[in-house]
């Protein structure tokens, strides 16, 4: 329908443009974190865009309903303004017919948050948890810190005097207890720096000397050099194993958790809350759009603004936000509270397409007329 078109391109271009902006706010903010692990860490800046993007699905899903919410206020509050819903309402065009575009567009919006909730975000959360890992224990030699003894695991301490203009080490002390075939050692030299030697972390220091105990002779042996390598990784080439938390599961690990891990045993009934946290968040862009135009739609139409009602579309949209925040954390402690969830947010939902009827609207006119006939019989009673 030609009215249907209408109002989707305004909404679509509304809700692109804020969801575009929002974005651009929250990666600003949020990626200064990633700028500073990586800039830190001296690794390639290859893996800060890498991470950036890896961690956008995860701000979409708060962004898109909030995006979508304000777009749909908007569009609907101007076109008020412009009296062009005054001409549609005046024309036949029930308010179902009225929020169709809206609810489309939010319909649209679900489907795409499903995937991203039960599988994109998971997924790219994971990798950039893995990621991050990945720089703080192989890129973590460039975080030598001058006049403290930095250690790396638990078999190997390098002590840093200072830096010189160039950026090199010196007065480097490094006490290696890695090798467990081997006694430990004790590294000086005068001067070195921080290179990458096929991916590794590697100090190449300068003048020194390397002394280790030969327990044959019961003695200490002295290796003097003028350059001498030390790979910073540890010789344990095995990946750790590390648990992933529910932001980084999708929905059929959340739903079937390994019961032969302990970690999966002990979370069992944490991961069975964020799946239904999951189910039912995609949901809030409805849950948003629905209750604002109830309330800009329902009753008539001021044309001197609609400041009220986009004030109380606002404080509904909060109450609904807080209520599924709220939720979301106490059902993770108490699995047997996760149907209010469901009821958090279809509840609006349901209230607000049945404020959107004829009866509907007739009921809230009736309450609201006799709450100002209540306020105007007390304001004239006399004191």
């Amino acid at each position: 329908m030609l009215i249907t078109r209408y109002l989707m391109k305004n909404l679509v271009s509304a809700t692109v443009f804020v969801t575009l902006a929002l974005t651009m706010v929250v990666l600003l903010t949020q990626s200064l974190k990633i700028l500073e692990l990586v800039a830190n860490s001296d690794a390639p800046p290859g893996l800060f865009v890498k991470m950036v993007a890896l961690s956008l699905p995860k701000f979409l899903e708060t962004i898109l309903p909030v995006a979508l919410v304000i777009a749909t206020i908007f569009t609907y509050n101007k076109f008020i303004m412009d009296n062009e819903l005054v001409v549609l309402r005046s024309c036949g065009f029930d308010h179902h017919a009225l929020a169709r575009p809206a609810l489309l567009l939010a319909a649209c919006t679900v489907i795409g948050m499903l995937v991203l909730t039960t599988y994109a975000t998971p997924v790219s959360y994971a990798a950039m948890q893995s990621l991050r890992t990945q720089v703080m224990s192989k890129y973590s030699a460039f975080l030598l810190r001058e006049g403290v003894f930095n250690t790396f695991g638990k078999d190997l301490t390098v002590y840093v005097r200072g830096r010189d203009r160039n950026g090199d080490l010196t007065g480097i002390l490094i006490h290696d207890r890695r090798d467990k075939n081997k006694p430990p050692s004790t590294t000086t030299a005068k001067r070195g720096r921080l290179v990458m030697n096929k991916d590794i972390p590697t100090i190449l220091v300068q003048d020194g000397m390397r002394q280790q105990m030969d327990t044959s002779s019961n003695s200490v042996s002295r290796l003097y050099f003028s350059e001498y390598m030390i790979e910073v990784n540890s010789l344990d080439t095995g990946q750790r194993v590390r648990n992933r938390d529910y932001s980084e599961r999708t929905l059929p690990e959340l739903l079937r958790p390994d019961m032969s891990v302990k970690y999966d045993r002990d979370h069992r009934e944490v991961f069975l809350a964020e799946a239904h946290a999951d189910l039912v968040r995609p949901f809030l862009s409805v849950a948003f759009v629905l209750p604002a135009l109830a309330v800009l739609l329902v009753g008539p139409f001021n044309r001197r603004g609609q400041g009220r009602k986009v004030t109380v579309a606002v404080l509904i949209i909060v109450a609904v936000m807080a209520a599924n925040l709220m939720l979301t954390s106490t059902t993770r402690r108490h699995i047997e509270l996760a149907p209010l969830l469901y009821i958090a947010v279809f509840a609006p939902i349901f209230a607000s397409y049945y404020a959107l009827g004829l009866r509907g609207e007739q009921q809230i006119m009736a309450l609201l007329r006799r709450w100002n006939e209540r306020r105007v019989r007390q304001a004239g009673a006399p004191a």
